[in-house]
């Protein structure tokens, strides 16, 4: 029997054993090829390296850089529509901003205000909160969302905006509504959803499809009239909202058969000629431009900001002959409408007393401050004495006489009567 020589045996060995390993190679690399074809063409092949745990973090902080600078454009896109009445192009910047930066309050809050505009006040609403979730400081927001919940307690929202509007398209300045609702005076209700244009004011007209390059820009005279190139001659457009300026142009348009089919797109750019006048115990005075025909008083409050110790406003308006007084922490009063022209005087309470006097341990005159009654007005003037049982309470009838009205400290106490709520000037006499 013929043995192996140990030589060859290691030979064969060493041979087998680099078949093996070339093998093996080979299907490695086949593998990260494979791999690497699956990847798409700006990523990078998946390997065993664990990712460092600073670089996930960094993955789940927020959006890139790429995708906060499509943000910042898309709502600088909102708002310039928003200057220009393009609530409907704004909306959907606005959207698109927030698509790329989820948790960008600015663009929230142009959403909600571009919401408002439109008349679709729940999703203001949702808008405002999330914008003050992100940043609970934000006035604006809070100017925005108490507007938006009012209008949804006296109006019905109108229809949602639909989804198939492209961003992409060529929009249109603005929208014609479905049906105008005429403004009359007895509805003051419409004057906060309607503007009408004044000297000074910057309009942006565009006629679609036009590739004139020249400025889209015009400002209104101080006459009120509008110079527009093309009519040839000024147009009096004072007092007329931007929808009937488009008309009123198209209309003259095709008069003079210059060939446009439709009505050129009218919005307000620059808002210059609705102000009014804030002064007194606020923190923002000044004059304060409106972009409506009128806004509610709490609107104007909360952008004018007022001191602790503010307490009443005084309105002077050119449409009235008589000074109103309104106290700010009454609802209902700060809901009325301010109209260009108002000015607004924000001030303290007045100084008020009423006057104690018979059966007390110290009579005398003291400060009146509002929700004060009967028995505490008593307790001011150190309380009655043992023989202290009966209240004579006088009051101004504001025709210079008195009425007088009497009450047992008994009965009060006792819970039979109520404890009367006392006015400035009253008088209060104990007698036993």
């Amino acid at each position: 029997m013929v043995r192996p020589k140990p030589v060859l045996l290691f030979s064969l060995v060493i041979s087998l054993t680099c078949s093996f390993l070339v093998q093996a190679q080979t299907k490695s690399v086949t593998a990260t090829n494979v791999a690497s074809e699956d990847q798409p063409p700006n990523s990078t092949a998946a390997t065993s390296v664990p990712v460092p745990t600073s670089e996930r973090s960094a993955k789940d902080q927020g959006p890139t850089k790429a995708a906060r600078e499509n943000a910042r454009r898309y709502y600088k896109a909102g708002v310039k529509y928003g200057r220009a009445n393009l609530f409907k192009q704004a909306l959907q910047s606005f959207q698109e901003a927030l698509k790329n930066d989820p948790e960008y309050p600015e663009a929230l809050y142009g959403l909600g205000r571009a919401n408002l505009d439109l008349g679709n006040y729940s999703e203001a609403i949702e808008a405002f909160q999330s914008a003050l979730k992100l940043n609970p400081n934000a006035t604006d927001a809070y100017t925005g969302l108490g507007e938006a919940h009012a209008k949804l307690k006296d109006e019905k929202p109108p229809s949602r905006i639909p989804d198939s509007f492209g961003v992409g398209e060529r929009v249109a300045l603005t929208e014609k509504p479905a049906a105008k609702t005429a403004v009359t005076p007895d509805r003051k209700d419409n004057l906060a959803v309607v503007y009408k244009v004044g000297a000074g004011d910057v309009l942006d007209i565009r006629i679609a499809g036009s590739l004139n390059q020249e400025s889209t820009l015009f400002t209104i005279s101080s006459t009120g009239m509008l110079e527009y190139p093309i009519l040839g001659q000024p147009l009096k457009v004072l007092g007329l909202t931007p929808d009937e300026i488009s008309e009123n142009i198209g209309a003259e348009m095709k008069r003079r058969a210059i060939g446009h089919e439709s009505d050129p797109q009218v919005g307000v750019r620059d808002y210059n000629s609705h102000a009014i006048l804030v002064s007194g115990l606020v923190k923002e005075p000044g004059t304060k431009i409106l972009r409506r025909e009128a806004i509610p008083l709490y609107v104007v409050l909360a952008d004018a900001q007022p001191l602790p110790e503010a307490s009443q406003v005084t309105i002077i308006s050119q449409h009235s002959d008589k000074a109103r007084t309104v106290d700010l922490s009454d609802a209902e009063q700060t809901s009325m409408l301010i109209l260009p022209g108002d000015v607004l005087s924000v001030a303290p309470a007045p100084k008020q007393f009423f006057y104690v006097g018979g059966d007390v341990k110290a009579p005398g005159e003291f400060s009146y401050h509002k929700g004060l009654s009967l028995t505490q007005a008593i307790f001011a003037a150190g309380g009655v004495t043992p023989t202290g049982e009966k209240v004579q309470l006088s009051r101004g009838a504001g025709d210079g006489l008195l009425t007088l009205n009497k009450f047992k400290l008994k009965d009060i106490n006792n819970g039979k009567v109520p404890d009367p709520l006392i006015e400035p000037g009253d008088r209060i006499m104990v007698l036993h």
